[in-house]
């Protein structure tokens, strides 16, 4: 590989570092101060399916210089051939990926949250509220109704405590704890009914956008409860 090559080698897996987080890179940043935001040049974007699946379009701008998609193909299908070996088993799917006017799209499809979140590095749970519970994540929390508007509303926004949530064993729940900086959109499928946390924007009635958010090392859990 000649110096030039080397050098967009370099810039690609940067690039890609951050559109992917890669299975044990610790994260989607890059020396901890990389700024995901959705942005022209940079959208992730997550469906969350009815059988529990997960699909996940990432777009990103390339330098010219850079837009190899031999390169880009190689380290991704590494990355998820890695991953897969780790979790035992054909669980991350590259559906596609395609490098056309120094712009990388790429759609990758997870069996499970558990697989994505092994893959990007960072806690992601979808599932039932009861499942959640069973698995030890904290619902000791307070939500309040999503999509709430002040201007029409009189009076505060409902809330729900840890008895109330309970009680919805069979709502579905996401539970996420983004890298600093990284921003995701999700789509749930269903009207997105409570919300907790901090940088959560409320784009339609199943459709969120999320902003990892840390305080003295602590990264901001996000809570969102659906339909």
């Amino acid at each position: 590989m000649d110096r030039r090559r080397k050098s967009a080698a370099a810039v690609l897996i940067l690039a890609l570092t951050l559109m992917l987080g890669g299975c044990g890179s610790g994260g989607g940043q890059v020396d901890g101060g990389t700024d995901t935001a959705q942005t022209d040049d940079f959208t992730n974007i997550v469906e969350i399916k009815k059988d529990g699946t997960i699909s996940n379009t990432t777009e990103a701008a390339l330098l010219p210089e850079d837009a190899d998609e031999e390169l880009v193909k190689d380290f991704v299908l590494r990355s998820a051939s890695a991953c897969n070996a780790g979790l035992g088993g054909e669980q991350i799917a590259v559906k596609k990926l395609t490098v056309k006017k120094d712009r990388v799209t790429l759609t990758m499809d997870y069996q499970s949250a558990e697989a994505f979140s092994a893959f990007h590095n960072y806690p992601f749970f979808c599932g039932t509220v009861s499942e959640a519970y069973e698995q030890g994540y904290n619902l000791d929390i307070t939500l309040t109704e999503a999509g709430y508007d002040a201007e029409k509303g009189s009076g505060e926004p409902a809330s729900v405590g840890k008895e109330d949530l309970l009680a919805m064993g069979s709502r579905n729940i996401l539970i996420a704890q983004l890298p600093p900086s990284e921003t995701l959109t999700v789509q749930t499928g269903g009207k997105i009914l409570y919300v907790c946390g901090e940088g959560i924007d409320l784009q339609k009635n199943s459709t969120v956008s999320l902003q990892g958010r840390e305080t003295d090392g602590v990264r901001e859990t996000v809570y969102l409860v659906y339909k």
